[in-house]
């Protein structure tokens, strides 16, 4: 059987492209102890799913001839193919050998081990990169290990504060719930503030629009009220010096000049130096008129019988007893006849009204006394009485009569003015009270 073994061909292919393979030298000469040692040496280095599946599943591998009628050899049997195989079974059971204990199918081509070679090289670099990452993975693994416990008590102490934050944020929460409705009423409560807060201005606004309409309505009445009181004080001033002034005396100045009296410089009275026109001393006489009857109403006094009538140079004295008694108080220029009796006749009634107005004066004031008595026609004092009727051939007595007459009238003027200051000093002080 040997020998019929020796006898066979066989021819071996690419187990990857099945294109066929020549067979180096030396696995031609292969001696049955150098296969068995690389049997031997496959086996121990296969991996331990394959002996695992073999335990399992054992079997007998035959490699047949070219006619394939009948194995060759078994190679279950490691003595029979020890003792009776050729070098080219040798070779078959080496590679078969082979495949058995590799992921790889033997033989192989120059091209396709050259191809498997890179293959391999590429897993062999992947297999160095994730090795390398392990390692570094592994050392700090272990260096994670050392400080575990500081982590744990770490996490613990976190846990802690975890908790103490939970219990904390729980109770915030009930704050913020409480500070949010708070929130919510101070927002309302602010929303009414503002309404509040515009009304107020807009009453403000209105307040100040006033105030300055007021304040310059008061600037002008202030104005006005300085301008009042300046008109015033100036009317205060005019009052006390219009007081001051005597009316009377101003409208009726007596004065002398010489022998005569005079009544706003017109002389009254004759002499035979110095003949005084008619006129003038009508002109006198008219002045005396109205100054008595001036005083007359000024007092509220009525003459009794008569009425004297201011009619400037023609001036007269009216009988009240008798109709149309007339008594003519001037001297008529051109015919003079008979005009001397009614003239001293009026004299001797004005020298009467002035009488009764000095007996009202003395009923008002006792201490008033006249200088020149008066006694029916004659004045003066004393010294004697002179008569008022004018005498041509006595022009000296009348003339001095007449000065008489007028310094009485003075002083019944003077004694009218002061009565008249102390009734104005009572209104004056009544209204300021």
């Amino acid at each position: 059987m040997a020998e019929a073994l020796k006898q066979k061909a066989v021819s071996f292919t690419c187990q990857s492209c099945h294109l066929p393979v020549r067979l180096d030298q030396s696995l031609r000469n292969l001696q049955p102890e150098e296969h068995k040692d690389l049997a031997t040496l496959a086996r121990a280095v296969r991996p331990k799913e394959i002996v695992a599946q073999e335990k399992e599943y054992p079997a007998a591998r035959t490699y047949r001839s070219a006619d394939d009628t009948k194995p060759v050899v078994d190679f279950s049997n490691t003595e029979l193919w020890a003792r009776d195989a050729s070098s080219a079974q040798l070779t078959m059971h080496l590679f078969d050998t082979l495949s058995e204990h590799g992921a790889v199918d033997h033989p192989l081509c120059e091209d396709c081990t050259d191809a498997l070679m890179q293959a391999l090289d590429m897993k062999v670099a992947e297999a160095e990169t994730k090795c390398r990452t392990y390692s570094d993975f592994l050392s700090k693994h272990s260096i994670d290990a050392k400080s575990e416990l500081a982590l744990r008590n770490e996490t613990a102490g976190l846990k802690q504060e975890l908790d103490q934050a939970t219990a904390e944020e729980a109770s915030l929460m009930q704050q913020l719930d409480t500070v949010e409705a708070e929130r919510a009423k101070l927002k309302s409560e602010l929303e009414k503030t503002q309404k509040s807060l515009e009304e107020i201005e807009k009453k403000e606004q209105t307040y100040w629009t006033e105030y300055a309409n007021y304040h310059m309505r008061l600037r002008e009445l202030h104005q006005e009220s300085c301008s009042v009181d300046a008109k015033m004080q100036y009317a205060k001033v005019q009052l006390e010096r219009i007081k001051r002034t005597n009316v009377f005396n101003d409208a009726f100045h007596i004065w002398y000049d010489g022998h005569f009296g005079t009544i706003n410089r017109f002389r009254l009275g004759r002499l035979p130096s110095i003949p005084v026109e008619w006129a003038e001393v009508n002109a006198a006489w008219g002045m005396t008129v109205l100054l008595l009857s001036t005083m007359a109403e000024r007092l509220l006094f009525r003459f009794k019988g008569y009425n004297l009538v201011a009619f400037g140079s023609l001036s007269r004295l009216e009988k009240t007893d008798e109709a149309s008694k007339e008594l003519p108080l001037y001297v008529p220029s051109g015919v003079k006849m008979f005009w001397e009796s009614r003239f001293n006749s009026a004299m001797v009634a004005f020298l009467e009204c002035l009488q009764q107005l000095k007996d009202y004066i003395e009923q008002c004031d006792p201490h008033f006394k006249l200088p020149y008595r008066v006694m029916k026609d004659k004045i003066g004092d004393t010294h004697g009485l002179l008569s008022i009727r004018y005498q041509m051939q006595n022009e000296e007595v009348w003339t001095k009569a007449c000065k008489f007459l007028l310094t009485n009238l003075k002083w019944c003027l003077a004694w009218v003015c002061k009565q008249t200051e102390l009734e104005a000093r009572k209104r004056s002080g009544s209204v300021t009270a």
